[in-house]
């Protein structure tokens, strides 16, 4: 099968290709090739590619970019997704979208649910949302909402966590927001099999498992550390409140768990805890140290 694959330098982009080459052509869409915020790169790149599978990762993720410059935004999230979705739909291409957890308000501590009606609080949000509306108006087409990825393609929480803890560094973390992590290596296997049965529609994939903060995340990442012996002992993680964090300029909703059930019902089977897919990817650095 012939599928092209945006943000190829970006974390999924960069996970997907690896995992889905053996198997299939790959046609490669970096930003230097395809940049979504040029309407002249991004026709250019449609017109020149050749697919039945059209998977699109990229996107403009930082929340604080998305709010100094809402056009950008707006361009990149939402209005290149709809001209794909041009494009693909009067081929017969099948589009796969990449979403965010970020598109509920995040008011209530209930898991997310496909059907949840969305309350986007950024315009990071907004924009996202916008651009899932744009992909689904075939109905052929899947948004896939992810959250919080981690994975060796690209330095994530996770791994800042890890380096800090490794240099002796002081730790702190958010732990009055919640959500589900997803490792990289799982969502590549998930999104083939999502390709493989015609997927359509919204689907929430990430790890399963309680939901966690960014405070427990990065205590999991300690403990893991601790018993693969590349830390002596337990460091201490200080907790901080959302309101803390200068840096954090747009709102971030605090509850956006995403629940599984669907993914659960395409795979044929519960996807892994994120506590396990943690321990992998934690052990796998550790052994590397």
């Amino acid at each position: 099968m012939r599928i092209a694959v945006t943000g190829t330098t970006g974390r999924v982009g960069a996970a997907l290709v690896r995992h889905l080459a053996p198997h299939h052509e790959i046609i490669p869409l970096p930003r230097r090739i395809c940049d979504l915020a040029d309407t002249v790169s991004l026709k250019n790149a449609l017109a020149r590619t050749e697919c039945e599978v059209f998977i699109n990762p990229a996107g403009l993720t930082s929340l604080e970019a998305c709010e100094d410059d809402p056009a950008l935004a707006k361009r990149v999230n939402a209005e290149a997704p709809g001209e794909i979705e041009t494009w693909a739909s009067a081929r017969g291409v099948l589009v796969f979208h990449f979403s965010t957890d970020y598109v509920f308000s995040g008011a209530t501590p209930d898991l997310r649910t496909e059907s949840e009606t969305p309350a986007p609080v950024s315009e990071y949000a907004r924009s996202k949302l916008a651009g899932e509306h744009a992909i689904l108006r075939n109905p052929e087409n899947c948004v896939i909402r992810i959250a919080w990825v981690f994975g060796p393609e690209k330095p994530s929480f996770v791994d800042h966590q890890f380096d800090a803890a490794l240099e002796g560094r002081p730790l702190a973390a958010v732990a009055d927001k919640f959500s589900l992590p997803v490792y990289t290596r799982d969502l590549a296997i998930w999104i083939e099999r999502l390709i493989h049965l015609k997927t359509s529609g919204i689907v929430h994939a990430c790890n399963s498992g309680e939901s966690v903060t960014w405070h427990w995340l990065a205590t999991a990442v300690a403990e893991e550390m601790v018993a693969c012996g590349a830390l002596g002992a337990f460091p201490a993680i200080r907790s901080q409140a959302l309101e803390e964090i200068a840096s954090f300029r747009a709102k971030r909703p605090r509850f956006t768990a995403m629940d599984t059930r669907r993914l659960t019902e395409i795979l044929g089977h519960t996807p892994r805890s994120w506590r396990d897919a943690l321990a992998e990817y934690v052990r796998g650095r550790c052994s590397a140290c």
